[in-house]
């Protein structure tokens, strides 16, 4: 069971500020999407977002747990952005069904991974789906601005792949801390984060995908 989300920051090395992804484990990450909830009726946390077109569908609501990082070039400079990394768990059926996310367990709904392919390019790696690779086109305040990060809406650069559009929603913690003071130089800082992301994907694409993967060929 997930526990509550704690903010914190601490220093590592300079090394991981290029985040590499989270891997989990073989056995969790070869587990199909379960889809024996309809996200049919699911509908969005209200926001300032543009909602999606209606070609695209819901395919998954991804709990995210991981950390936004930061990078501080001297004790006096401000916080950067240097991406986040993080892991996925299914949370489709607890959405879909009004039930606590706290019972989503991790090794029986490890959906993928979250990370930074540089600086500014978001990467998700979801079985079933593929690795996708975004780009934000709108934010939103989260309802606790100082506490929480911005809610997202990112955009696939690639239309050949089946995820056309995320959400991040419902966002706790992971706001970067208002000063370097107290940390070396080229210092990472970890803040860590949860969030929910709304998964949209092209139906024929996906249907695309899936007769790919039945004739053994590549799906990227």
């Amino acid at each position: 069971m997930h526990s509550s989300l704690f903010v914190a920051a601490f220093a590592i090395p300079l090394a991981l500020a290029a985040p590499a992804p989270y891997r989990l484990p073989g056995s969790s990450y070869r587990r199909q999407l379960n889809d024996s909830c309809s996200l049919a009726d699911v509908q969005q946390p209200s926001s300032t977002l543009t909602p999606p077109g209606d070609h695209n569908q819901l395919v998954l609501i991804a709990l995210g747990q991981g950390t936004q990082n930061y990078t501080c070039t001297n004790e006096t400079a401000t916080p950067a952005s240097i991406g986040a990394v993080a892991n996925l768990f299914n949370a489709s059926c607890a959405v879909a069904q009004k039930t606590s996310l706290g019972s989503v367990t991790e090794d029986a709904n490890a959906v993928g991974q979250h990370f930074f392919v540089d600086n500014t390019t978001p990467e998700f790696d979801i079985i079933g789906l593929g690795n996708t690779q975004l780009k934000k086109s709108e934010a939103a305040p989260a309802p606790d601005a100082a506490a929480d990060v911005p809610w997202l809406k990112l955009d696939a650069t690639n239309t050949n792949t089946a995820v056309r559009s995320i959400y991040r929603l419902n966002t706790k913690g992971g706001v970067a801390p208002t000063t370097c003071d107290g940390q070396a130089a080229g210092a990472v800082v970890q803040v860590p984060y949860e969030a929910q992301y709304y998964v949209y994907a092209c139906p024929d694409a996906m249907a695309a995908r899936r007769q790919r993967r039945s004739l053994g060929l590549p799906l990227n």
